[in-house]
Order: C-alpha cells, then structure tokens, then sequence
C-alpha cells in the first residue's frame, strides 16, 4: 500500500512540476516588459525625449489604468512637449480614474498654468500642494521663481526665505541676492552672494551675478546716498534720474531701467531719465522699445559727455520751472541734434515753435532736424523762413546754405554762406563757401577761403 502510494506521487509530479514552470516562464516576461517600459520612460524623461516619453507613458497605461506613476509621466512629458490642451485633458483622465489623486496634479496644474501665463492659477495650484506637503522644495521654487518674474520682490524674497529654510542651495540664495537688490537690501543681497560663491562658485547664475554685483559694488556707496535721499523726497524726478545714471555706470541696466521709467512717469518733460531709459532697454536687448520714446540707435552711454549730461540736467530743471519758455526748448533741440537724436530734438523745436512762431532760432533747430530725417523740403523752408525772420542769425544762413549745397544750388549756398560769414566767421562756414567755389570752378577764391580757415584754426590753437 505504502508503494502505490508513493508510486502515485512519484507519477504524479512531472505535470505539476511542468505546469508550474509554464506559470514562471508566462508571469516573468510580462513583468520583464513593464519593468522594461518603466526603465526607458524615465530615461527618456531625463534626457527630454518627450516625444518618445508620451507613448511609452501611454502603453504604461494601457496595462495599469489606475496607478498614477504613468499619469504623471504623461503630462510631464506633454508639458515638455508644450502640449497643454492635451496635458490638460490628461489630468481630466487622470481625475476621472483616481478621486483623489497625489499632489502632483496640482503641481502640473499649476504648471500648465504658468505656461498659459495664467499666474494666479499657478499660484493657487503651487499652494495646494505646499498646504498638504510644506517641505516641498521643488513647489516653493516654482512660487518663488514666479513671484520674481512678476517682479513681486517682496513676496519672492519672503518665498525664497521659505525655500531656504527647507534646503539651501546655491540657487536659492543667488535668486534671493536678486530679490534683495530690487528691493535696495544691499548688505543682505552681498551676503546671499558670498554665500552662493561658497556653495557653488562655478554655477553660471552665480558667474553671472557675480560680475554684476562687482560693478554695483564699486559705486554702492553713492547709490546708497541716493537711496537715502529718495527715502525722504521719493518722487523727485531728477533724483531717480541721478540714480539710473549711477546704475548705468555700474552695468545694471534692470536697476536703471526701475528709475527711469519712474522718473520719466514723474516728469514727461525731462529728456534725461528719457534717454536713460533707452540705454537701458538697448542694454537689455529691448532697442525696439525705442521706438516708442522717439530715440534713435544706437545709442550709448558712452556716447554722452560729462558736459551733455550736465547740460540736460539744467535744461530739464529750468524746463520743469519754466514749461513756457522757448529758449530752454530750443538749446536742448540744439544738443539733441547734436548727439543725433533728430526725433526728439523736433518735439523739443515743434514745441519752442508752437511757444514762438518768429523764433529763428527755434526754427533753424526744427529745419536741422527735419533735414537729418529726410525731410529736405520742409527743412529748407523752415531755414528759409528762419533767415527771413531773423536776417542776422548766423546759425540759420550758415545752415541755410549747407542746405542749398547739398542740394546743389552752389551760386545761392554761396550767397548764404556769405551772409554768415559776414556777421561771424566760423570754419564750417568757410570750409563750405570753398567747397561751392571749387564746383563753380572759382578756385582762387576757394583757396583764399582754404587759407582762412588756416588762419582760424591757428588762433584757435594758441
């Protein structure tokens, strides 16, 4: 009895032994397939491969509809892709197939959000997600860089000072710097600097910010001067315009760009925080924007002497005191002709026109202008006009006859240089009265012009 038994046994476990290595070798290869697929998705992930990422993420799904893993790597990778309207109809599946899912559907919420440029909805999502998971780094970055971008310096400081409570990083601490200099903080922003360095001395934001806070660095002291006497007066045009100043010297166009455009709210009159404002934008690779304040390129800062950027200034007070003079207007129409800002020197000579129609004056500086915009015909009118007005300006024959030999008409240039000459002598005058002579072929007389200005430039000299 005990043999058949054992007789049974024996015949019996060759088919469980074979059915139960058919279970091992079928249930293996599928897990091996999904194990597989998970390895590659997250790979293709890290590399940014997120037109691979999204079918994978997909067949992930097809074999596990209700595990969230494969979800997150589907919108991850359709955000990547900047498929939003697909991303968002992810999370609606996602929703659907899990009631209550993870934090990280109010993440991607939030992120779809920002790249909609729909800012308080980000926000909103990003807070969700730091209520339930407060040491979230990841999420209070991502409040904290948005609240920087908004330029909400005060709400990105106070996120940044979060963040790095949870966990300092060169990061944090370089865009908290940033922060504290919008915010003129600048004993705490050099301290967040030193501290980035040491974390991280080679990371590229802290190069980068590095180099720009040496430069802040150098004229701090001034700046922090100005800094105290905007606390008292804040809405003092000319003071913002000193300080924009200041911060074009030291390469910080954001910083200049802060004070100009508020000086220029301020003041609409002044042409100085105008032209701050320019370098500014040009500096920040924004030159299109120039168009709007009537300013030519290029333009540098470099470009402006000490004596300009003085001369604008007084021009700009005595303008702010004396709005209905028309000589203020007409000087500043002469310098920005000079520096060749020919647009906003005919709004400065329109406006001393429309103050004094008889202005020669104003009306040579509104010809010179008009002539350096193309705009021939009117400008030898309005120089024409001038003469007629005033027939001792020097300025406007002199003018009047550059005009006449630009145009070719060399016996009338002549005539109009003549009569410049005749009330003062200038060598611009001279060079160009000989220039005529030489087209007419008179160069006896061109030489005794060419002679002259010799003269001239000697006693200059001496």
């Amino acid at each position: 009895m005990s043999f058949l038994i054992r007789a049974s046994k024996h015949s019996f476990l060759p088919l469980g032994l074979a059915a139960f290595l058919l279970l091992l070798g079928c249930q293996p290869e599928s897990v091996r397939q999904e194990k597989a697929l998970r390895r590659q998705i997250v790979h293709e992930l890290r590399q940014h491969s997120y037109v691979t990422a999204v079918p994978l993420a997909r067949q992930l799904l097809q074999r596990a509809p209700r595990q969230e893993r494969p979800r997150k790597q589907l919108v991850r990778a359709q955000i990547g892709l900047h498929d939003l309207e697909a991303a968002k109809q992810s999370l609606l599946e996602w929703r659907k197939a899990i009631a209550s899912p993870s934090p990280r559907w109010n993440e991607y919420e939030g992120d779809i959000a920002r790249e909609e440029h729909d800012f308080p909805t980000a926000l909103s999502a990003w807070q969700k997600v730091v209520d339930v998971q407060p040491k979230n780094h990841r999420v209070l970055e991502k409040i904290a860089l948005l609240h920087q971008t908004q330029q909400r310096w005060t709400d990105a400081d106070r996120a940044w000072n979060t963040t790095l409570q949870i966990k300092e990083t060169a990061g944090a601490r370089i865009n908290r710097a940033v922060c504290l200099r919008r915010l003129h903080q600048w004993k705490d922003a050099l301290d967040d600097l030193h501290r980035a360095r040491q974390l991280s001395a080679d990371d590229p934001d802290v190069r980068r910010w590095s180099k720009l806070f040496q430069g802040l660095e150098t004229l701090l002291p001034q700046i922090a001067e100005f800094d105290a006497k905007l606390a008292i007066i804040p809405d003092d045009a000319s003071l913002l315009s000193d300080r924009a100043l200041l911060f074009l010297r030291s390469n910080d166009p954001e910083m200049a760009l802060d004070d100009a455009e508020r000086a220029v709210k301020l003041a609409p009159w002044a042409m100085r925080p105008r032209l701050f404002q320019a370098i500014a934008l040009i500096a920040l690779n924004r030159g299109r924007e120039c168009d709007g304040l009537a300013v030519r390129r290029p333009l540098r800062l470099e470009s402006l002497t000490a004596e300009f950027l003085e001369g604008m200034s007084r021009l700009d007070s005595a303008i702010s005191v004396e709005r209905s003079n028309p000589e203020h207007f007409i000087s500043r129409s002469w310098q920005l002709n000079e520096i060749a800002q020919p647009k906003l020197a005919l709004q400065d000579a329109e406006t001393a026109v429309h103050l004094d129609p008889k202005s020669a004056g104003a009306l040579t500086e509104l010809s010179y202008a008009l002539s350096k915009l193309g705009r021939v015909e009117e400008a030898f009118a309005k120089v024409k006009q001038a003469t007629e007005l005033e027939p001792n300006s020097v300025t406007a024959w002199q003018y009047r006859g550059e005009l006449e030999t630009a145009g070719g008409n060399c016996l009338a240039a002549v005539d109009s240089l003549s009569r410049a000459i005749a009330i003062h002598q200038t060598i611009a005058a001279l060079q160009k009265r000989a220039e005529c002579y030489d087209r007419l072929g008179l160069h006896t007389r061109a030489d005794e012009d060419h002679r002259a200005v010799q003269k001239l430039m000697a006693s200059a000299a001496q």
